[in-house]
């Protein structure tokens, strides 16, 4: 899905006449963490990337990467809102944008258990994992049918597979299991309701990583995460569609 494509042109023979194609890349929750590095390693690869990101002014690092990346936008967009989801993907459309790959990154966590979390926690957590994931993924719809290929990927997690949840004493966080759980019905269904537009979605779990959420004791660093991440995606067969797989490729247990 997101390996390159090249076209030469040959005139005399100067290297500089080579034309990248890039495939255009919308990341949400660029500013930091896992999609950050996304950011990064899709910049690398020649992608264009439009980073969404809550507050623009303090995505201080992406604005460092802007500088040396010309292919890299800012775009303002708070997940948890509809109106600025809205308003994002309309401009992007009104603008006759395409994305080829949507990657609905933007998570948030609370490690409360079943007897401690709080209706507001739930309310918050269920609206930026799986409220605003669907609302991005529907407004998003208009540019995503201008790509050849496109794919949503979902960045669930393995605490959100009920199958596991049988074979772990893993406790807490009992908000964000729930939401992943639902984010995982999201592309389940949604994988079926946009078969027939030729839009592929897929759930992936990037692993325990190193960041702010995942905590100093986690298995990967966010730059391994995500490098098996992208080698997961330049798998996918053209046919995969409503899976769920681990940052490994290995399918995983709804």
């Amino acid at each position: 899905m997101i390996k390159q494509k090249w076209l030469f042109l040959l005139s005399d023979c100067h290297l500089s006449n080579l034309i990248i194609y890039m495939n255009t890349i919308f990341i949400t929750g660029a500013n930091r963490g896992i999609g950050l590095e996304l950011t990064k390693q899709l910049l690398k690869e020649g992608n264009k990337i439009m980073a969404g990101c809550r507050n623009l002014e303090a995505a201080t690092e992406l604005g460092e990467l802007q500088k040396e990346f010309d292919h890299l936008y800012l775009v303002e967009l708070a997940v948890d809102d509809e109106e600025s989801v809205v308003s994002c993907f309309k401009k992007l459309s009104d603008d006759n944008e395409k994305i080829d790959l949507l990657l609905n990154n933007a998570g948030i966590i609370d490690w409360t258990d079943l007897n401690a979390v709080t209706f507001d926690s739930l309310e918050k957590v269920y609206r930026t994992n799986l409220i605003g994931a669907l609302m991005v993924l529907r407004a998003s719809i208009p540019c995503l049918r201008r790509s050849e290929q496109p794919l949503v990927v979902n960045l669930s997690s393995r605490l959100g597979s009920i199958s596991l949840r049988g074979n772990t004493q893993l406790g807490g966080a009992i908000a964000y299991q729930c939401s992943k759980a639902a984010l995982n019905m999201l592309t389940k269904q949604s994988a079926i309701d946009l078969s027939a537009i030729g839009i592929r979605v897929i759930s992936m779990s990037p692993g325990w990583v190193r960041t702010e959420m995942g905590g100093s004791d986690a298995k990967y660093e966010v730059n391994e995460s995500v490098r098996l991440m992208l080698q997961t995606l330049n798998n996918l067969q053209p046919g995969d569609s409503g899976i769920f797989l681990g940052e490994d490729g290995v399918e995983i247990a709804w």
